[in-house]
């Protein structure tokens, strides 16, 4: 055997012995830890989901705010304009993918579902 050879050998077997502990923890000790809980996934994402499914696929036709609860008037407009020739229907996807909070969205009359009632910067 060479030098070569047992020095790999070498690095292996450190490796292999060294493979769970981490830094000021033992073996036994990563080993028995309890794993941490992860909070419990929302309604909301599921919902979030699907939104963004149906504006993938039909969101042109206005799929996704049909589902998000609109008047009928919000998908003939996107059907005639086959969703602002893409344009809302890639905006919308944006909104449902990255905003907190969906509830602006539901049950949304507006065409521009992002454009709500806006509010007063200064009280009167």
């Amino acid at each position: 055997m060479g030098a070569r050879t047992l020095l790999v050998m070498l690095q292996l077997a450190l490796c292999f012995w060294v493979k769970g502990m981490g830094p000021y923890r033992s073996m036994e000790a990563s080993i028995d830890a309890p794993l941490r809980a992860t909070p419990a996934s929302t309604t909301q994402e599921p919902e979030r989901l699907i939104a963004a499914v149906l504006n993938l696929g039909l969101g042109t036709f206005g799929a996704h705010r049909l589902y998000l609860g609109t008047s009928p008037k919000v998908p003939i407009i996107y059907g005639i304009t086959f969703g602002g020739f893409g344009i809302l229907a890639l905006i919308d996807l944006g909104h449902v993918l990255f905003t907190k909070d969906l509830d602006p969205y539901r049950h949304n009359e507006h065409v521009f579902m992002w454009a709500g009632d806006r509010k007063q910067l200064t009280p009167p």
